[in-house]
């Protein structure tokens, strides 16, 4: 029988494995610690850039969501259900859908913020809610735009898919547009994320930009399905897209619901300071920001007003027509028995209120502007920033088919015409003092700013 030789491995053998063995691995830490310092790196002047947090997010092993990077396109796309994406700007919530090739990032408003006529009848960039959206030389134009702050720096133009779509299984991108700043959501941003099973699929219904042949718009229903608006004369809520520069710089925040990112902060110490969306309390109750001027701040009521714990207040719009003054039942209400009890009616400004009537022919929220009223205290209306957030309550804008119609915010958050005998809930607005004094809170609804000077300072913290 053969003897078996046995193979014997040299000292030198096994040292020489060794010394490949920690040069690779040696090789791949200078690699993990190079890339590592080039990703975390900051800036020359000491920031830290949103894109360079946000890049850290990317996923590696599944690219069906999370933050998935395409090499074809030189993009960063959201996909999927994702929880790291939202970004606080002005007092609102935004979920970052993309970053492009060039940095910019791409973010949607959390929320609907208003409800419009949408004027979608000469295709999406003539129509009324691109005139909402965008400030330009057109008188009234720009209404969102005009409430975010510091927008010229932040903000630039955003890319919007204009492909007219009637094929559901054929959603494309060839037609881009790149003229505003602001924009509506697109059905391809919506499929590239994953559609009903992304982050865009938010349990509430809201409109989309993208228009088919006959430039009837497309929507998200509650479910995350898409269907379209069969009636171009229908009001839709509206929620932006926003694009933000490059080079914006990450002063907070880890991209949670409850630690969203922060690119923009300053002291707020006067009404003028707070940012439209914010929430303010005054007396016994909350309000919303819904617009700040260069002299005064307009706040609506996060609700409607309430006779007492059980009864909320009740009344016919009232008067000989739809038209809003101080001596019909709601006016007369809301500039005497509301604007008495109020604790800061000081800081009250009298400012006007558009009443006019729209029609069927031109539905421009800007129409209103065109009729006034001047008083204290009055009602949200068309083009007004979260009118569509409290049903069963009045607005002053009138009814198109009579002058005895008034239209109210229904249950579902859209317009609805009744006339000005029945009765509905009481969610007043009204101006106050830009310097009006912000005593406490941080401008959340869990937490809103308290507003009313010293007094009310001491009575929060009794």
């Amino acid at each position: 029988m053969a003897k078996r030789q046995v193979l014997k491995i040299t000292p030198v053998l096994i040292t020489l494995n060794v010394l490949v063995l920690l040069f690779i691995m040696g090789f791949y830490l200078f690699r993990l610690v190079k890339y590592y310092r080039l990703e975390n790196k900051p800036n020359e002047n000491g920031t830290v850039l949103l894109v360079d947090e946000i890049k850290k997010k990317q996923s590696y092993l599944d690219e069906t969501k999370g933050l998935v990077y395409n090499e074809e396109t030189k993009m960063y796309k959201y996909k999927g259900d994702v929880n790291d994406n939202y970004i606080s700007y002005s007092g609102q919530l935004f979920r970052i859908i993309s970053i492009d090739e060039n940095f910019s990032i791409k973010a949607i408003s959390e929320n609907n913020v208003t409800l419009l006529y949408p004027g979608f009848e000469n295709g999406y960039t003539k129509s009324y809610v691109n005139k909402w959206l965008n400030e330009s030389d057109e008188k009234y134009s720009g209404v969102y735009e005009k409430s975010l702050i510091n927008n010229k720096s932040l903000l630039e133009e955003t890319l919007f898919c204009e492909d007219s779509i009637d094929d559901l299984t054929n959603i494309t991108c060839d037609k881009v547009n790149k003229d505003n700043r602001i924009t509506m959501l697109s059905l391809y941003d919506y499929k590239e994320a994953g559609g009903k099973d992304s982050f865009l699929n938010t349990g509430e219904s809201y409109n989309l930009g993208s228009l088919n042949g006959e430039n009837l718009n497309y929507f998200v229903t509650d479910e995350g399905e898409i269907s379209l608006n069969q009636k171009s004369s229908r009001a839709i809520t509206v929620k932006p897209v926003v694009t933000f520069v490059g080079q914006t710089e990450l002063l907070g925040g880890n991209g949670k619901k409850n630690s969203p990112y922060i690119i923009e902060k300053h002291d707020i110490k006067t009404a003028g300071d707070m940012y439209v969306g914010n929430y303010a309390k005054i007396d016994n109750y909350t309000y919303r920001v819904v617009e700040v001027l260069e002299d005064k701040v307009k706040l609506a009521l996060d609700g409607v007003l309430n006779e007492s714990e059980e009864k909320k207040v009740e009344l016919a719009f009232g008067g000989s027509n739809s038209a809003y003054t101080t001596s019909n039942t709601v006016g007369k209400y809301l500039n005497k028995t509301f604007l008495d009890k109020l604790s800061i009616k000081d800081k009250v400004v009298s400012s006007d209120w558009y009443i006019a009537t729209i029609s069927l022919a031109k539905m421009d929220y800007t129409v209103v502007k065109s009729s006034k009223v001047n008083a204290k205290v009055g009602m949200l209306t068309l083009g007004d920033m979260y009118i569509q957030e409290v049903g069963n309550a009045f607005t002053i804008l009138r009814g198109m088919e009579a002058t005895n119609m008034i239209n109210v915010i229904n249950e579902n958050g859209n317009f609805f015409a009744d006339t000005i005998s029945a009765k509905y809930n009481i969610r007043p607005a009204f101006y106050i003092k830009y310097d009006t004094n912000v005593a406490s809170g941080n401008g959340t609804k869990e937490d809103p700013f308290v507003l009313g000077g010293n007094d009310a300072k001491e009575t929060k913290e009794e």
